[in-house]
Order: C-alpha cells, then sequence, then structure tokens
C-alpha cells in the first residue's frame, strides 16, 4: 500500500468516525457526502441527504450570510470560511453549528461543530446582563459598585434620587468621601465584617447631599467574590431615610412626652387625691363621731347628709384617681384564681340593702365551674358597680338577674335589668367619663365614671366589659375573663372580699398616733372614747414620735406618711432598725392612696396601709383585730 493509499484509508476513518459533521457539497449546493455525525447531531441518516441541497437545512434568518461568505474582500475571494448557522433537525428544531468551510476546485469541504449549548449560555447571560442593567438604570436608589480599595466603579444614573451624585460625578472617587467622618468607621467595620463573612452590610449614616448638606442614609450591601472566593469589592444599595429618621424620632419623642404627661399627671392626681382626702378625713370622721354619739333624730338626719356627700365627693375622689391610674397604664393588678362563684355572692351581699330599698329583686342563676384567672379585689369593684348601676337604674319592682356561661375558655357574667334601658346609638357614651345621659335631670345620683372605670379595670386583667341594650327592655352588661387551669379545690381559694372582726379587743393597750395634722390627731383623740381600754399617746412630728416609741413601747404604732421633719418611711426604717421597736407593728394612715406607696410601706414592714378617709366603724373593728393579734 502506497502513501497515497494511506492517506485515503486515513481520511475515511477519520471522516467516517469523527463526532462533528463532516460533508462534501457540490458546487451546486448538493450533498455529495455526509457522514455519520448527522444522525446523531441532527438526527438526519446521512443516505437521505445525499443528493439534497444543504439550503433546505439553514435557518432562513442565517441563509443570507452563508450565499455572501465567499464574496471578495477587498479583491481577495477567501479559500476558507468560519460561520456560526442554525441547522435544521429532523426533529423540526435548530442547534447552533460552528462551521469551517473549505471551497476547493468544484467542490466544499464542511466541518460542523455543535455550539448550541454554549450559544445558549452566551444568550442567557446576555440577557441576564441586559436585566441587570435595566434594574441598574432604572432604579430610584443609588446603586454602586465599589473594589476592594473602596473606589467606586461603577454607578446607577440615579436620575430619580434626590440626594445621590450623577454618575459622571460619583465613578472614580472613593466610596468614603460621601460618608461624613464621624461615621466613615462605622462603614468601615461594615464592610470588614461583610468582607469576612459574606454577610448583608445594613447601616445608617450621614451621607452628603448633591446640594452639600448631610442627610440620614439607609444602606445595604454585600461583597463580590472571584472564582476563589477572595472579595473584590461590593454591591452597595443607597436610599435617603430622613423623613422617616426624623418620623421616628418625632414618634419616640411624642411616647417620651406622653409618657411623661402620664407620670405628671399620675403625680399631680395623687397629689391632689391626699390634699382632697386630708380635710375629707376630719369631716366625715367627726361627722361619724356625731353619728355615734347623736340620738335626736333631727340631728342625725342632718348628719346623714353630711355623710352621704362626703361620701359621694370621696367616691368621685377614689374614681377620677382610679381612672388616671387606668390610662397611664399604673393600675396595680395581681392576677390570681378565683372563685367566681363566692367573689358574686360577697357582691351580692354588698348591694342586698340598697336592692330591698329600690324594692328590686336580685336573682343568681349563675353556674361556672372551676376558676377564673383575674384580680379578685378589682373584679369586686367591677361587679359591685354594675349591679349597683341595675339596680339604681331600675324601677320598684323591678329585677337584676346575674347569668353565665363558658365558651373556648373564656367566661362570660351577664347583669341584666328591667330598667329603661339605651338606644343602640347611645351605647359608646355609656363609657365616656362624665356623661351620664342625662340621668341627674331624672333624680338619679352618680359620677358618671363606674362604666368608663369598669371598663378600663376589665382590660387591665386580661378582660372585657360590654353592653346589650334596647329602649323599652333593660340592658344587659357583661363582664368576661378565662378560665384558669388548676386542680386546686375551691374551697381553698380566698373569694377576695376579706371579713373583719367585729369583737372589740378587752385588755389595756398603749398606741401611739405620729401625725402632723392636728385635725386628724383630735379625731382619734375622740375617736378613743369608744375605746376606754386603750391609751393613745399622740406626736406631730415623725422624730418625736420615734423617741416616744423608743420610750414607751407601745402595742401598735399608727404612722403619717408626709410629716415635716422625717418622713412616714425613714420613722418606719428607724422603728424597724432599733431592736427596741422592732416587733411593735405599725399601720400607715395616710391621704395617698397610691399602690405604689402602699406596697413600697408593705415592703418596709409596715403591718398595713389604711388610707383616710377613716370608715371609723370598720377602723375601731381593725384596731381591736391589730391588738388582739399582738395580744397572742
Amino acid at each position: 500500500m502506497n502513501n497515497r493509499d494511506v492517506s485515503t484509508v486515513s481520511f475515511e476513518q477519520f471522516f467516517w468516525n469523527s463526532s462533528d459533521l463532516m460533508a462534501v457539497v457540490d458546487i451546486a449546493g448538493n450533498f455529495v457526502l455526509v457522514n455519520e455525525a448527522f444522525r446523531h447531531i441532527l438526527g438526519w441518516e446521512p443516505k437521505e441527504l445525499i443528493g439534497l441541497s444543504y439550503r433546505g437545512l439553514i435557518h432562513p434568518d442565517d441563509f443570507e450570510r452563508v450565499t455572501t461568505a465567499f464574496d471578495p474582500v477587498d479583491g481577495v475571494t477567501p479559500s476558507v470560511i468560519e460561520l456560526e448557522l442554525r441547522e435544521l433537525c429532523r426533529d423540526a428544531t435548530y442547534r447552533w453549528m460552528k462551521w469551517t468551510i473549505r471551497k476547493d476546485a468544484n467542490v466544499y469541504y464542511a466541518v460542523g461543530n455543535d455550539i448550541t449549548q454554549s450559544r445558549e449560555t452566551v444568550n442567557a447571560l446576555a440577557v441576564s446582563l441586559e436585566k441587570s442593567r435595566a434594574i441598574f438604570d432604572a432604579a430610584v436608589d443609588s446603586i454602586i459598585v465599589i473594589n476592594e480599595k473602596l473606589q467606586v466603579v461603577e454607578a446607577s444614573p440615579s436620575n430619580d434620587s434626590a440626594f445621590a451624585f450623577p454618575r459622571e460625578e460619583t465613578e472614580g472617587r472613593m466610596a468614603l468621601d460621601f460618608v461624613h467622618p464621624e461615621d466613615q468607621g462605622m462603614i468601615l467595620e461594615a464592610l470588614e465584617r461583610g468582607f469576612a463573612n459574606d454577610e448583608i452590610m445594613k447601616v445608617r449614616f450621614r451621607g452628603l447631599h448633591t446640594d452639600g448638606r448631610w442627610v440620614m442614609i439607609e444602606s445595604r450591601g454585600r461583597a463580590l467574590r472571584d472564582a476563589q472566593g477572595k472579595p473584590t469589592g461590593a454591591v452597595i444599595i443607597s436610599r435617603d431615610v430622613s423623613d422617616s429618621v426624623e418620623a421616628e424620632q418625632a414618634l419616640q419623642l411624642a411616647k417620651t412626652e406622653a409618657v411623661q404627661a402620664n407620670v405628671a399627671k399620675s403625680e399631680f392626681m395623687s397629689r391632689m387625691s391626699h390634699e382632697l382626702r386630708t380635710p375629707l378625713n376630719s369631716v366625715l370622721g367627726f361627722a361619724q363621731i356625731l353619728q355615734m354619739e347623736m340620738e335626736s333624730p333631727s340631728e342625725l338626719e342632718m348628719i346623714g347628709y353630711i355623710i352621704k356627700s362626703g361620701g359621694y365627693l370621696l367616691e368621685l375622689i377614689n374614681e377620677v384617681l382610679d381612672i388616671s391610674r387606668v390610662e397611664s397604664g399604673t393600675i396595680d393588678v395581681s392576677l390570681e384564681m378565683v372563685a367566681l362563684d363566692a367573689l358574686v355572692a360577697e357582691c351580692l351581699a354588698m348591694v342586698s340593702s340598697d336592692a330591698a330599698v329600690a324594692g328590686v329583686e336580685i336573682t343568681d342563676e349563675c353556674e361556672v365551674p372551676g376558676l377564673v384567672r383575674g384580680d379578685p379585689k378589682l373584679l369586686t369593684q367591677v361587679l359591685v358597680n354594675l349591679l349597683s348601676n341595675a339596680i339604681k337604674y331600675n324601677h320598684s319592682g323591678g329585677t337584676v338577674t346575674l347569668t353565665s356561661d363558658e365558651h373556648a375558655g373564656r367566661v362570660r357574667l351577664r347583669v341584666t335589668d328591667t330598667g329603661a334601658g339605651v338606644a343602640p346609638e347611645l351605647h359608646e357614651r355609656l363609657f365616656a367619663p362624665f356623661d351620664r345621659l342625662d340621668a341627674e335631670s331624672r333624680g338619679i345620683e352618680g359620677t358618671g365614671l363606674g362604666l368608663a372605670l369598669s371598663k378600663g379595670l376589665m382590660e387591665a386583667i386580661g378582660g372585657s366589659l360590654g353592653v346589650e341594650s334596647e329602649p323599652g327592655v333593660g340592658s344587659t352588661f357583661w363582664i368576661e375573663l378565662p378560665l384558669a387551669t388548676t386542680s386546686t379545690n375551691l374551697a381553698d381559694v380566698d373569694a377576695g372580699v376579706a371579713t373583719t372582726p367585729a369583737s372589740n379587743a378587752t385588755r389595756s393597750a398603749t398606741v401611739l398616733y405620729v401625725e402632723d395634722n392636728v385635725g386628724n390627731v383630735r379625731l382619734l383623740e375622740r375617736l378613743m372614747v369608744h375605746r376606754p381600754n386603750v391609751r393613745l399617746i399622740t406626736s406631730l412630728q415623725g422624730s418625736l414620735g420615734f423617741e416616744l416609741a423608743q420610750q414607751h413601747r407601745p402595742d401598735l404604732i399608727l404612722l403619717d406618711v408626709h410629716m415635716p421633719d422625717l418622713s412616714g418611711y425613714e420613722v418606719l426604717e428607724r422603728l424597724r432598725a432599733d431592736p427596741r421597736t422592732v416587733s411593735i407593728p405599725v399601720v400607715m394612715l395616710s391621704a395617698d392612696a397610691s399602690h405604689e406607696q402602699m406596697q413600697r410601706f408593705r415592703d418596709a414592714g409596715a403591718r398595713d396601709y389604711l388610707t383616710k378617709p377613716l370608715d371609723l366603724q370598720n377602723f375601731l373593728s381593725q384596731l381591736d383585730a391589730y391588738l388582739r393579734e399582738n395580744e397572742t
């Protein structure tokens, strides 16, 4: 076999075994020879292409480039060309082929490489880049790309941004040129963390506005990395948030001012409560003493008016103070497990005499299993108010009915009356402070604060209060509370209503009263006429009171809170620190009715904290109880 024979054999093996398309086309454009790759790549059988024109396999949009491929260039006709064309597959799809074509005499030799995948990748990348560029150019926010030296290498046009500089004034400059000097360290730290941990960088700083002033800028950025993961820069998106920051600061300032206003209001109400209660203690106190000692019906009637009016004033003071606490969020709440049936029974006992006088019958149809979660003291206050209203706004011969039901872990207690009822459009006014819906014109007494206070108290303990009413039918006021999940025996749960021993102390005892108000001192001295077994020692100063306690070792100390030389708290601290007086029970008597004050003194060791004006009958019973405890 000669060299020509070897060459021919090698060419044929190369031709038929090649994975690329290989073809010989005559001068008329018809296939003369086609290799097996046409079957593998395009799906055509080689034999069915022989004699057919190559034009039938070319995409119409690419045909012109083929027909002009061998046209002379600068007077020279090329012998070899390269073309990227879309070739028709047997399944009617197209694939991209890169052809190398050589023209020799009257035939063309063509070799085609499948570049479909790489072409699609390039196209996808181009589309992605176009999208990125569109986003980059259309962004309202400022977008910059910085290199590892923090130099701006690319910037969005920011045509719609009020603060960012134009692209031509940004690219090439250092990013920190646009950052307030005092905030540059913060930016560097954020970039350092982003480069090290590949985390999203978030930062607020003062940035330079196009008009030369500093504005608050919020930026988010992420590091760019090369194939080895080394940071090469970052993309940073920024926006002017000055308006929102100012709004946040204004809101925070408003909240602070609101808190301060609430504190000031609470302090004012507490002070006013104290200042009103102090003289009221003398007014009601001496009126009660006269009531205890006088027998003339006409005199008792006049004293009754004084006590009734004073009681009304005291109720008003208490409710205004409580509403102030609810509004300021300082109401003292103690959530406990409460046996609602026992609490209802106690509340009914408290209003039974009023119901009897008004000729109103009360029916208890409550069937509440288990316990509810609430504050027993506040619940009692709310339920008594609802019952009192149901009696007050009823008619002689009317009824008040209590019912209850349980649903979805909550208990609803209803107080239904047979009164005149309230039109639906007036329901909201029922809970507005001092709005009594003209009840005063009908001679019905009240402050107009009870329902507003009750609603606030229920919400403070996690419950709710509402009303269902219509004219001529009556009204139903309801409270709702969550059930408490427990296995505690109901008999062991206190309903929250305290009882007072009725018996008096029989042995002789010494009581020290430290009080700077002469009227209050005289009141207690006069009251002790009804306790001849009690020797009362008084002091108008805290320091002297402490000395008297050391000398006489009384059985009980009654101590005021506000005094000119030493406060009641300071006196209490000295009494508890001295071995001679540490075991003597101390009961605070004060017109300051704030729960915070009460708790403060109890925590410091006070036996009890009683608020003025005093209910003298109740005070005498409590005094007997204190002395009896000390006796044991």
